[in-house]
């Protein structure tokens, strides 16, 4: 659940950017912070998304400042001036969310040098992450919709909406928002997310013999995801949309102020971003019809707007600052 609100580039303008590197970098820092100066390296956009939404929560402007990066010292970037609650807080759930793919990562049968890091990190962070019951919940929850035969993809989504969900719902406790509407927009992000996940995922998964939600759900014969009915790309197309309105929607409702229309041009933009690259790596290089696409997968469909202004972006990419 790392590294999927990409930030196609360009489309952020300049002053928008400004304010998602401020956070980022806030971010960063925090996780610095809060253990060695590896854990840094937990830096992402996703994190970098909640930081945004807990600060349009608070409704309070930050005070940013131009900075020299440890990452890029030749040049300064707009960060986050002091320690900020805003990032104490996302730096301790993007700590969370770090043992918990480490666990996963064991469950999985990692193996060699990968299990000895893994089962390494997870000690370490038992140490450092608070008692997050919800977290722990959600952890048992994917496990056993996992092991069910023949489950829902809902229902194999669900635990990563509830993951979310109950961060954003946690964030808006300290405020005067609704809990509920915050609940819903993470909810439908960490749905949104655990499908691209997925998808990417689907190959090397197969490939692997590891487990893979849409294998599991769907049960596609072929072996690799371009082989993946017109069906199921129709269904996985509603979903997708399904989410990422909601998402929209209660980030209207909940009137984070610049953040929000911010947030909002991020979704959309990742939404683009990742039809647009999925396209490119599975189908055009195959040589693979667009028969079995939608149309809203179309290449046609799928091009990025043009830019509002000079920001740039992409994978998390940025490293410490």
């Amino acid at each position: 659940m790392f590294g999927l609100l990409r930030v196609p580039k360009g489309y952020l303008g300049e002053d928008e950017f400004k304010v998602f590197q401020a956070h980022y970098c806030g971010l960063c820092h925090a996780l610095g912070r809060r253990g060695f100066q590896g854990l840094r390296l937990a830096t992402s956009y996703d994190g970098t998304a909640l930081a945004m939404f807990f600060s349009g929560l608070k409704g309070k402007e930050l005070e940013v400042e131009q900075k020299l990066c440890l990452y890029s010292p030749w040049r300064k970037k707009p960060q986050a001036s002091g320690s900020h609650e805003v990032f104490d807080f996302t730096a301790l759930a993007t700590l969370a969310l770090v043992r918990l793919k480490g666990e996963d990562e064991l469950l999985d049968g990692a193996k060699g040098p990968r299990r000895w890091a893994a089962a390494g990190l997870v000690r370490y962070l038992d140490k450092k992450v608070p008692d997050w019951p919800e977290l722990e919940e959600v952890g048992a929850q994917q496990r056993e919709a996992e092991q069910r035969k023949d489950p829902w993809f809902d229902e194999l989504a669900y635990p990563s909406g509830l993951l979310l969900g109950s961060l954003a719902a946690r964030a808006a406790a300290s405020t005067d928002k609704d809990q509920q509407l915050a609940f819903k927009v993470g909810e439908n992000l960490g749905k949104w997310i655990y499908i691209w996940d997925a998808l990417w995922d689907f190959e090397g998964d197969c490939k692997r013999g590891r487990f893979n939600a849409l294998k599991a759900a769907f049960r596609p014969e072929a072996d690799k995801v371009t082989h993946l009915d017109a069906a199921l790309w129709e269904e996985i197309d509603f979903i997708l949309d399904r989410c990422k309105t909601e998402v929209l929607t209660g980030l209207s409702g909940l009137d984070l102020g610049q953040n929000g229309l911010i947030l909002a041009k991020l979704i959309r933009g990742a939404h683009l971003w990742h039809k647009a690259n999925f396209v490119k790596d599975f189908f055009n290089e195959e040589g693979v019809s667009y028969e079995c696409l939608p149309s809203a997968w179309r290449p046609s469909a799928c091009t990025q707007p043009a830019s509002a202004g000079t920001g740039s972006g992409g994978a998390d990419q940025q490293g410490p600052s």
